[in-house]
């Protein structure tokens, strides 16, 4: 009797592995990404330390600026 409990609830949770197992991580997924595509990049400015979103900055050898006082542009 024990021993068929026991197996019951195996089947039970190899059912459960195989069908919401892979759901799960794929909504876990989902939401991370959202969350990536939400929110903003803070980056520094390489001549003043001031945090700037990387939308809003300004690339120069590969290096974040804030202005274009701070990147020496002309």
């Amino acid at each position: 009797m024990l021993l068929k409990i026991a197996l019951f609830i195996a089947v039970i949770f190899l059912i459960y592995l195989f069908f919401f197992k892979n759901s799960r991580k794929e909504d876990i997924q989902k939401k991370s990404s959202k969350k990536v595509l939400e929110g903003e990049t803070m980056v520094e400015c390489q001549a003043c330390s001031t945090f700037i979103s990387h939308k809003e900055a300004i690339i120069k050898d590969g290096l974040f600026y804030c202005s274009k006082e701070c990147a020496r542009l002309p």
